[in-house]
Formats: C-alpha cells, structure tokens, sequence
C-alpha cells in the first residue's frame, strides 16, 4: 500500500515536514510495512522557498534588503537547480521575505508608505546570478503599493509632473504623471516570470487590493479610499504607457496588486501557488500508483475552497482516482464543499484548550489521530471483508 502524505504547515506549531512526520508516526503503528511518501507543500506564501528546497536541489541565499518601511531586513530566496539536460535555473522569491506584514508589528503598520522595494531587490540579486525563470509567492504581504517599488528597484523611474521620483508607498501613486523604463535591468526581458497566488482579486474597487486587504495591514476606511484611488491613477497611466488596462485583471489584487509593477517589467504568468507548487515537485508523477492521500493544515474551513494546499493536492488526486482524507489542528465553518474532493476530514483536537497548550501538543495530536484513522480503515476493511 503506497500513502502519498502531503500537508500544508501548522501555522505556529509544526513545518509541514514535521507534518508528515507525525502522520506517517501514527499510520505506522498501524500499517508498518505500507510506503510512505512525504510531499510537503506550500501554497505559494511564506513557508515556500523551504518546501521547495526539501523537494528539489539548491541552495539559499541571503540578502540584506529594504523592509516594508525603509529598514534593512535579512531575506532568503532559493536558486534552484533545474532541468539537467538544458541547464535552467529558477529562482523562487517569497514576497513576504523582504515585504511581509510578519516583518513589522501591529503598531509599526503603514500602508499608505509600506513600499515592495526590497522584493525587487531580492528579484535583481536573482537576475544578476543568470536565472533563467522566477517563481514569486505573493502571499502574507505588508504593503499596498501595487508593485512600484519593485518597478523602482529594478531601474524604473516613477515620476510627478515636475519630474520628481515618488516616494515610497501606496498613497503616493496618486501623484505618478510618467513611467520611465529606459534603464530596466538589463535581463527583465530575458526570463520567465510566474507569479503565484491564492486569491483571484482584481487590481481596483470593491473587491480589489486596497478594499479587501488594506484593513488587514492597518487602513481605515478613509485611507482605503484614498489607497484605492491611488492605485486606479497609476493603473491608468500604465494603461496610456503600454496600452494595457489592468485594473479588472484575475488575480491582480494580490499583495497589495505587485502583478501592476510586475507588469510593467516582466511577462508576468499568475498561477495559483499550490499548481505551482505542485507543478515543480512533479507531484503528479509522486502520486502514481498511490492507495491513499493525506493532507491536512492548521485549519481547514471555506477559505481552503479558495487555493489552499488540502483543496490543491485533493484535486489533484481526485483526477487519477486516489481517495483524500484531511487532518486539521481545527475543523471551521462551512466545509461541506470540502467533501467533493476530500472523502473525509478530521480534527485533532480532542475538547477547548488554551492556544498556547494547542500548539506544544500539536505533534502528539496529529499522531494520535492519525493512528485512530489508520485502525478505523483497518478496522473498516476488516467488517467489509468479512460480509
């Protein structure tokens, strides 16, 4: 019997890695001589450059760049080694590593001059290595500046109508009367460039950037507007640069809309994190042959229906015909869609606890259940068998 165990992280408590260590612990007890495969996952957010680095060859490199309010930050980014035969290389930049809320506390929260320089800095260091590809997860971002400080940072000049650089952040678009892209780093046009993210927001209004996440990283409600606004002024003057009217696009939302800047640069692809993430560690070549999937995150609920990694690797495993079950620290609200492709879900926590008790005994929990999954498919084989 080959189990195919491939979980998200446990925000706080345990890497996903140590996620599969732990199921694989409890079925164990139970089906010792099964094969066990651990394919730990990410959705494309913070957590992504370790997965992939679990997965693949390569190595990690770290870089002292600009943080979200101007301070310099310590950032990683990964140089994966790619396909042999023709010698590619990726580079896999995580937007939270130089541009994250984590990075600031709830205090320290500006949004209207969190500026994504330092991503693009990360981005530079990686075209000056020769990459031949860029995967950028845009999750767990801190800023609403749609991009323009990594347009900045990789040579772009945003300017008023005198002619002046903008200052950093969001608020200042609203000023932008120019785009200058005649000294774009030289290899922006050399590469390919996929941009993963889980969300499927426009750029602009109700639904876009600024309305959805700014409250999040510390906008009131006037300053949303004003952010909002901002964002439509620059995509407009983008739209009389290249022609292109972004403002509407699928998934331009994203981190504070960086797919805007990022547009200006690259031939930006956007995929969902978890295909992406799926699609370099040839999970679907891991899963040939496989009786069973596991998966699990800290909570499952209807926002894993929006991209998250137990939806993602379900899917997946739904199409080759292999059955899911899902473990989470906490089973919430509305997950009954969850069930057209993972068969069953379980929880680990056994009554109320404090947070602090629910995350030291995360380990113990998830082997604890699932052990009792694994003797209640035994068992289940076991009455079926016999009638």
């Amino acid at each position: 019997m080959k189990i195919v165990i491939a979980p998200d992280s446990f925000k706080e408590s345990l890497t996903a890695k140590q996620v599969c260590e732990s199921i694989e612990a409890g079925f164990r007890q139970v089906f010792p001589c099964a094969e066990y495969v651990h394919l730990p996952l990410a959705d494309g957010g913070e957590g992504t450059v370790d997965v992939l680095l679990q997965g693949l060859e390569g190595e990690l490199h770290t870089a002292t760049v600009t943080g979200p309010l101007g301070e310099p930050v310590q950032a990683n980014w990964a140089l994966l080694n790619g396909d042999k035969s023709n010698g590619e290389k990726t580079a896999l930049i995580e937007f939270a590593a130089a541009s994250g809320l984590d990075l600031i506390t709830p205090q320290q929260r500006d949004v209207q001059r969190a500026t994504s320089f330092g991503t693009g800095e990360l981005i530079k260091q990686a075209l000056d290595c020769g990459v031949d590809k860029i995967l950028l997860g845009l999750g767990g971002s801190a800023t609403n500046d749609a991009g323009a400080g990594i347009a900045q940072a990789l040579g772009a000049r945003l300017l008023d109508a005198n002619g002046c650089e903008l200052q950093p952040g969001g608020a200042a678009l609203s000023d932008i009367a120019k785009i200058d892209l005649s000294n774009l780093h030289p290899r922006c046009s050399t590469v390919e460039f996929i941009v993963a993210c889980d969300v499927d927001n426009p750029l602009t209004g109700p639904n876009g950037a600024s309305h959805v996440f700014g409250p999040q990283k510390g906008a009131t409600t006037e300053l949303v507007e004003t952010l909002d606004a901002a964002i439509e002024h620059f995509a407009l003057v983008v739209k009389s640069e290249s022609g292109q009217d972004h403002r509407e696009r699928m998934g331009f939302g994203a981190a504070g809309g960086a797919p805007l800047g990022l547009s200006l640069l690259f031939d930006i692809e956007i995929k969902q994190g978890i295909e992406m993430v799926l699609d370099t560690l040839n999970a679907d070549e891991m899963l040939t042959n496989a009786d069973l999937v596991i998966t699990g995150e800290g909570q499952m609920d209807n926002q894993t229906l929006q991209g998250k990694t137990p939806f993602g690797i379900a899917r997946r495993a739904q199409s080759k015909g292999i059955p899911t079950i899902g473990i989470a620290g906490s089973l919430g609200q509305e997950i009954d869609e969850l069930y057209q492709v993972i068969n069953s879900t379980f929880g680990t926590v056994r009554s109320p606890q404090p947070l602090e008790q629910v995350l030291s005994e995360a380990s113990h929990n998830l082997t604890r259940t699932a052990r009792n999954i694994a003797a209640t498919l035994k068992l289940g084989g076991q009455i079926f068998n016999e009638k």
